[in-house]
């Protein structure tokens, strides 16, 4: 039985995905299940480990471009760890390496992001109405001036 999405790695409350040697159609589908998921948990920063990534294909160019926008839209960020290397080869023609920040670590990645998980605004818990009881509660007055 295939998973049915990548494992996912939390570095300072920020999820890191481990992309595999070639993102091609199959990959990308993987990885699309994947950011997904961590989009319903409110995940809104997401780092992609592409350090090990020769290859990239259409599939796999379109899948990032959508993640990044995902991310941007919801007050987050993308951010690829290219390792000692330039992805710009690997993601050769999809302008994707100059608006995605490019990391030669995960450590570094995630040096720049808040150590918690940012819950995008109308995700959170719903807060529960006051519950009734037997007496009712004046507001304090204002003070006068």
């Amino acid at each position: 039985m295939t998973e049915s999405r990548y494992p996912i790695q939390l570095v300072r409350g920020v999820p890191v995905i481990a992309a595999p040697v070639t993102l091609d159609l199959r990959a990308a589908g993987l990885l699309r299940t994947t950011l997904l998921h961590l989009a319903a948990a409110g995940h809104v920063t997401v780092v992609i480990d592409m350090s090990a990534t020769m290859g990239c294909d259409a599939a796999g160019r379109a899948e990032l471009a959508r993640a990044y926008e995902h991310a941007a839209a919801e007050g987050g960020d993308l951010r690829l760890v290219a390792g000692s290397r330039s992805l710009s080869d690997v993601l050769a023609g999809s302008g994707l390496d100059r608006v995605v920040g490019q990391f030669p670590t995960v450590a570094a990645a995630v040096a720049e992001t808040p150590a918690i998980r940012i819950v995008p605004f109308g995700r959170g818990p719903r807060s529960r109405p006051p519950r009734r009881s037997g007496s009712r509660q004046l507001p304090a007055p204002l003070p006068v001036r």
